[in-house]
């Protein structure tokens, strides 16, 4: 049986994680973006060579990929096709300047970080040409979640063409025309009643960005061409340049009819409020939206008995939202389903088919502690003053970290001077993970993994370090576990290792192992061009650069990576272990004798090879290292030099490695007679000395029950009945005697004496021969003895 081992290190897991064996996956080139970014520069967001954010399947089983771009495009590209076929669509599209949706607009711009990098026909370089897209307002710069953030389909997708949007735009007032949509670039987009909505700002702190929620309607689906309407749903300021909205979902298990049917949920952000001391409270309040998860109803004629208009009338709202009652939280707002947020950065749904589907989300921490939430309606997951496992207290210093309280609560704050009646208990993650070198600065997103190209990871939880590029993966019954309500109760989190063939590299390496994607990614960005010296951009743990990838499914469930440093799109696999094609057979030596064992695996690249002992008595398989006894032991052909009789029915194995996957192969076993070939040869034929059974040292073919080895130490004849000729037990006055046959000239016999069966020893003993007779005597007395013949 050939055996999948994982061949890597273990990693040490965060507050009492315990530390687990990887699962090895095989990462594969997918597509390259066209350039987005100025491949001349290192500095700031124009030295990401496509700044990839957010990648999905086209509902309705079109074969077709949506994948959006920070700098503005979103671009539906085929799925199927090579890596070279999808790069060229994707190239042509931006080149051309045809992508499906281009939000950058602003063609009065000259601000060289709000220009189009346009990539020339090769796809090598980029020039920079104004923007001609739909909004005049789109800003890009200055943050890492600036731009054309993400989107999502309607649950409806399939039948009314809908999906949604978030982008950011810098600061207008409302009713300022630079927020319409301009259609020029498509004509198909009918902007008759496009209006604005009024922006909501937090209630303290100036606004520096506000992030617009959008909703289009595709008319004519069949095409690359967007044909419709478009509504704005939301407009939301935020203080600074970071942690705008950030991810929009619904329910996977809803159906039409269902009262979760069409319920949106939003992602977020705290615009960076949460670790300012004038604003820190703005995520724990609930007179404002800013560090929440948000409930809304997109489509006004759904759920129309239970849910209410919003105060700008694009939206309904829940009446069962959490603080939706005017009575109990008057002056709340009513989207609230969850507080206490910095960076909520991907939704998750786990969503077997059982059970109700539960939805979790994957949050960038401050400055110590990267969470995986488990979303509970009305509660409160602590920020700004739980991070983590641990209590947080901002203040014009630095950030301070301890304990959690006991008893462990948060006042019910409307603001900052009022509170409502009660106490918040804190929520706590069920996955966390430290700012430390084994992990990294910013989780990224996560997915359930359903496909089936990595059954080792089929039902698990896998996620991502953002700027390191490290990978792990939970069991949802840990996940459930750590739901305790103890804050230092977290999820094991197994590490995932890469094994990648860069395509690219001469002379060609082959798959080469990885414990993060880091590496990877820095390659791809050197091949493409980059001019940095390892990655742009940067964190505390990452250093200089950042891997900056995401995870991504397709309809299937099968995974993919996104990096924003190089623009590639990258697939998951599993990776193949060697395959023995010969095995290593049973060897039947003489004593003294050499022998050797072979085995042959193939993979790609060749594997390499490691011999293992498992010695009698033994149940642990011990590496062999050459020495006087064997040798070759890292190659194909084991070499066994003239062993002793000790290692006889020892078994040995070959263990064929390919990067980072090792098979086992069968056991051989290593058998030594003692018997002489030359005696065999006198009694047996050829067929019958071949035969283990027939001639092996412990064969009785007579059946006389004397085995071969005594039938030659005695001189008997193997294939006629000797009992009659077994040692006697006798007694001559007052010694006892042991007569046995001594016909052999090439062996010494002798005779050895005990008293408990465990001591043997040859004093007291007297031999004397009689012919080919040989007589072992001991004297009797009151305390008994044993007798044994010895044969060398």
């Amino acid at each position: 049986m050939i055996r999948l081992l994982i061949a890597a290190a273990a990693a040490v897991g965060a507050c009492g994680n315990a530390a687990t064996t990887p699962v090895t996956v095989r990462v594969s080139d997918w597509a390259s973006m066209p350039f987005s970014g100025n491949v001349s520069t290192t500095a700031g967001n124009p030295g990401y060579m496509a700044r990839i954010n957010f990648t999905k399947e086209e509902p309705g089983n079109t074969g077709r990929m949506w994948t959006c771009d920070l700098n503005g495009n979103l671009h539906i590209f085929s799925k199927g096709g090579t890596p070279a076929t999808r790069t060229a669509e994707l190239l042509t599209q931006a080149k051309n300047r045809s992508a499906y949706l281009d939000f950058n607009g602003g063609p009065t711009k000259s601000d060289t970080a709000e220009l189009v990098n346009l990539p020339n026909a090769t796809g090598t370089s980029t020039s920079q040409v104004a923007p001609n897209g739909l909004f005049p307002l789109f800003t890009k710069k200055s943050g890492y979640a600036n731009g054309l953030v993400t989107f999502e389909f309607d649950p409806g997708y399939a039948t009314n063409g809908k999906f949604y949007t978030i982008h950011i735009e810098s600061v207008s007032s409302d009713g300022d025309a630079g927020r319409l949509p301009v259609k020029t670039k498509f004509p198909g987009f009918n902007t008759a009643g496009y209006t604005s909505t009024s922006v909501i700002n937090p209630l303290v702190g100036s606004t520096t960005r506000q992030a617009v929620l959008i909703e289009w309607t595709d008319t004519n689906r069949s095409n690359l061409t967007f044909e419709g309407t478009a509504r704005e749903l939301l407009r939301i300021g935020f203080n600074s340049h970071i942690h705008p909205l950030g991810d929009i979902t619904f329910n996977p298990a809803a159906v039409p009819g269902a009262p979760e049917w069409g319920v949106m949920y939003l992602a977020c952000g705290d615009g960076g409020s949460g670790e300012n001391n004038t604003t820190k409270l703005n995520p724990q309040r609930l007179d404002t939206i800013v560090g929440k998860i948000l409930r809304i109803i997109p489509d006004l004629s759904l759920h129309t008995s239970d849910s209410t208009v919003s105060t700008n009338g694009r939206y309904r709202i829940p009446n069962d939202n959490p603080f939706a009652n005017s009575a109990n939280f008057n002056g709340a707002r009513k989207e609230i389903w969850t507080l206490g947020h910095r960076n909520p950065h991907r939704f998750c749904w786990y969503d077997n088919g059982i059970v109700e589907p539960r939805l979790l989300v994957t949050e960038i921490g401050l400055n110590s502690w990267e969470e995986v939430n488990l979303l509970k309606p009305g509660k409160n997951y602590g920020y700004s003053e739980r991070e983590g496992p641990q209590k947080l207290v901002i203040s014009s210093g630095s950030p301070a970290l301890s304990n959690p309280p006991s008893p462990d609560s948060l006042p019910v704050r409307l603001s900052n001077l009022q509170n409502f009646p009660g106490e918040f208990v804190p929520e706590y993650p069920v996955i966390a993970y430290p700012h430390a070198a084994a992990y990294g600065d910013a989780i990224s997103s996560g997915v359930f993994y359903r496909g089936s190209a990595v059954p080792a990871l089929q039902g698990k939880f896998v996620f991502a370090d953002i700027t390191t590029g490290r990978v792990w993966c939970c069991d949802w019954s840990d996940m459930l576990a750590a739901d305790d309500g103890v804050a230092s109760t977290l999820a094991n989190m197994q590490p995932v290792t890469l094994v990648w063939d860069d395509p690219n590299d001469s002379p060609d390496l082959g798959p080469q192992s990885y414990d993060r994607f880091f590496e990877i990614v820095e390659e791809g960005y050197d091949f493409r061009g980059g001019v940095d010296s390892d990655l742009p951009g940067g964190a505390t743990i990452s250093g200089n650069g950042r891997a900056d990838i995401r995870l991504a499914v397709d309809a299937s469930g099968e995974l993919y990576v996104t990096s924003k440093s190089d623009g590639v799109i990258r697939g998951l696999g599993v990776v193949i272990p060697p395959a023995f094609s010969t095995q290593p057979v049973d060897k039947w030596i003489s004593v003294g004798t050499s022998v050797d064992f072979t085995a042959v695996a193939t993979s790609n690249p060749s594997p390499g090879y490691h011999w293992q002992r498992l010695a009698v008595g033994s149940n642990v398989w011990q590496d062999l290292s050459d020495d006087s006894v064997c040798t070759g032991t890292a190659t194909g052909t084991l070499h066994v030099q003239a062993p002793g009789r000790e290692r006889s029915g020892d078994l040995y194995r070959c263990v064929a490695t390919c990067t980072g996957a090792e098979a086992a192969s069968y056991a051989a076993m290593l058998e030594m007679k003692i018997v002489p070939t030359t005696w065999l040869t006198t009694y047996f034929t050829a067929t019958e000395r071949a035969n283990r059974l027939i001639a092996g040292d412990m064969a009785d073919p007579d059946r006389d029950g004397i085995v071969n080895l005594l039938e030659y130490a005695f001189g008997f004849d193997p294939e006629k009945n000797s009992a009659a000729q077994l040692p006697k037990l006798g007694k001559n006055g007052s010694n006892a005697t042991l007569s046995f046959p001594a016909s052999r000239a090439d062996l010494i016999y002798g005779a050895e004496v005990s008293t408990d069966m465990e001591t043997w020893t040859t004093s007291g003993v007297t031999i004397t021969t009689n012919g080919s007779t040989k007589t072992a005597s001991y004297p009797m007395s009151a305390q008994k003895a044993f007798l044994r013949v010895t044969v060398k």
